[in-house]
């Protein structure tokens, strides 16, 4: 007995041990991998002493005596807070486009990129002295045996993945599971059915100076697409001797995307490209190009400057807007004609509500959260049953008065997709099960058409624009379906699946609790413990045609699954902004330098600001220093 009693004891022991030393050894790692932001370093490949200063968001402002050290600094950033990001972005670019291709930029492009690539490999070759981990946290679980020396390639090839991503779905990928579907000839062919979104989106408008409160224009941006741990999107500020250029950069792109310079604001509209005019999808000549007119923009003393040079190199399927203090002015020269959408619908209604618009109130338009889907949709939805008792029933019990209830709720309801309402979950998950109802028997292999939420074909069919009610009809049933019949026996599908999963009680029904912030550590492609650890969620009000732009992720058969049907939404945008304004050092935690023989650092905190954050710049800032702000 004393015997075992020794054998457990040291066998307690040295799991003890080994837990402790394994646990020790885990926090170094990750405690080196983290940038420690008071640390000064020494690099060789600059040209003078380089200032880097992080105000209390972790945003990089960056001072040097030359463009190149300048960009030799944001790649030393880049990598610094963004390393795995970086790798993982250079990956999925070489599996698109061929890493021996050679691309012809302008001199000074070529120069910037040359210099980032420098910075980048600045970074790496202090984490291979050794000290810092595997440089990022993250690459302590990747498979990332070696790293390979950054190249001005690489970030060629970055931004060409850029400008692809923001082509349609159906266009980048060919989706054949919807571009492969074939239209019943007896049907009339509804060109949103097929429509697809591209993988992120640019947006933007602006209001002229007579109608701000102080005189000059503003312009609003947006950068959509899915969101993510860390943000894709990394803002900085680069004071070069000519004058700041601020904003919204990418991780392998030394450029600002959409920012301002002292005299000049910019920022795109994406506009869809058919795959016929662009089948290969963004050309290198018009990667270069784009690069080169960001490095213009920069430089650009008034609006005319910047459109001039945009007129010369936009890619196809972009609009540039850009301001200065006086004028708004884009390119092309005309608005790009094309159907309204739904959120160009409600920006229309919000921008004639009132006369003169502040910053304030901009960014209140950008986080406006009412729906015209549902104020279009509703009333063909409901207009027979408001009026029309139904008979049908869920599940055998009689729903009457539950589904007057939720009728009346409807009636006066005005189209705030609120996290805390019943409304827009009953509303969005009804959508669902009429999409279902008419294209699932027509497409029962294309799940993707009748599993994810297409207002626009919906409000032709239930318009009957040309003829298109008769999709309401289920082929092989016998009897005609009209669409009143489907709305009908729709919503009682959705309720049925509400009642089951939440129960009769209305206050236990909440948009939040299926409508969910997901943002998803971006090593980790699988959902699991770990994911779900690094991984945060939370309520999000807004849908995808609210100025607060949300995108639905995962769509379930509710007739089939009793889970969510909109289980996780990839949020487009936080509620946060920032605005680009003067600010002053009290804003600044800590002040380190880059030189030949010193050099980086900067304040705590990591530089991750939302992906779908809203941008404003107002040209009453220009030509003052700039700070970013977020408010929630």
């Amino acid at each position: 007995m004393r015997r075992l009693f020794n054998i457990l004891l040291y066998g307690f022991l040295a799991i003890c041990i080994t837990v402790s030393v394994g646990s020790g050894l885990v926090y170094f790692l990750l405690s080196a991998s983290v940038p420690d932001y008071d640390e000064d370093f020494t690099v060789a490949g600059l040209g003078g002493p380089v200032d880097i200063l992080r105000d209390s968001s972790a945003v990089p402002h960056i001072s040097a005596t030359s463009a190149a050290d300048v960009y030799f600094a944001i790649g030393f950033v880049h990598a610094q807070d963004r390393l795995g990001q970086l790798l993982r972005a250079r990956r999925k670019a070489e599996a698109s486009w061929p890493s021996d291709e050679t691309l012809s930029v302008a001199p000074a492009v070529s120069d910037a990129l040359a210099s980032y690539a420098a910075g980048v490999n600045a970074w790496l070759e202090l984490v291979s002295e050794g000290g810092r981990g595997r440089g990022s946290p993250e690459l302590l679980i990747a498979d990332e045996r070696s790293i390979a020396a950054w190249t001005p390639g690489d970030s060629l090839r970055i931004a060409r993945s850029f400008l692809n991503g923001l082509r349609p779905g159906s266009a980048r990928e060919g989706m054949p599971s919807i571009s492969g579907a074939i239209i019943p000839t007896d049907r009339p062919r509804v060109p949103e059915l097929l429509a697809t979104d591209p993988q992120q989106q640019l947006n933007a408008w602006a209001m002229d100076g007579d109608r701000t409160a102080t005189g000059t224009p503003i312009l609003a941006a947006e950068i959509s697409g899915s969101l993510s741990l860390p943000s894709k999107w990394y803002l900085a500020d680069l004071q070069f001797s000519t004058g700041p250029a601020i904003g919204a950069t990418m991780p392998g792109v030394p450029f600002a995307i959409v920012g301002r310079n002292a005299r000049v604001a910019w920022a795109f509209r994406s506009l869809p490209v058919p795959d016929e005019e662009a089948p290969g999808g963004p050309s290198s000549m018009q990667t270069a190009g784009f690069l080169t007119m960001l490095e213009l923009f920069a430089r650009s003393a008034d609006a005319n400057d910047a459109t001039r040079v945009a007129a010369d190199m936009l890619p196809k399927g972009m609009e540039a807007l850009v301001i200065d203090r006086e004028t708004v002015d884009r390119w092309p020269k005309e608005e790009a004609v094309r159907a309204s959408s739904f959120r160009d619908i409600r920006l229309a209604e919000l921008e004639t509500r009132q006369s003169i618009f502040s910053t304030e109130g901009v960014m209140g338009v950008q986080r406006d959260t009412v729906s015209s889907v549902a104020r279009t949709l509703l009333p063909l939805m409901a207009k027979e049953l408001w009026f029309v008792q139904s008979r049908d029933s869920i599940e055998g019990t009689d729903t009457d008065d539950l589904r007057r209830e939720l009728l009346d709720r409807l009636a006066s309801w005005n189209g705030e997709m609120d996290r805390y309402s019943p409304e827009p979950l009953l509303f969005w998950t009804w959508v669902w099960a009429l999409q279902q109802r008419i294209l699932k028997d027509e497409f029962p292999i294309a799940k993707q058409l009748w599993t994810r939420p297409n207002p626009d074909f919906l409000y032709a069919v239930l318009s009957d624009r040309r003829g298109s009610a008769i999709w309401c009809d289920i082929r092989p049933s016998s009897p005609r379906e009209t669409c009143e019949k489907q709305v009908r026996v729709a919503l009682d599908d959705a309720l049925g699946w509400l009642v089951d999963r939440y129960g009769r009680d209305l206050s236990t029904w909440t948009w939040g609790e299926e409508h969910t912030l997901d943002m998803q550590w971006s090593p980790i492609s699988s959902r699991g413990l770990l994911t779900d650890l690094l991984s945060l969620q939370a309520p999000i009000s807004g849908d995808p045609f609210t100025q607060f732009l949300t995108s639905f992720g995962v769509e379930e058969d509710v007739s089939i699954r009793r889970r969510p049907w909109a289980r996780r939404i990839d949020q487009r945008r936080l509620g946060a902004a920032f605005g680009l304004r003067g600010f002053g050092a009290h804003f600044f935690a800590r002040r380190s330098k880059l030189s030949r023989m010193r050099p980086i650092s900067a304040s705590s905190g990591s530089n991750c600001p939302p992906y779908h954050s809203s941008i404003w710049l107002c040209s009453s800032c220009l030509g003052s220093a700039m700070a970013s702000r977020k408010s929630a």
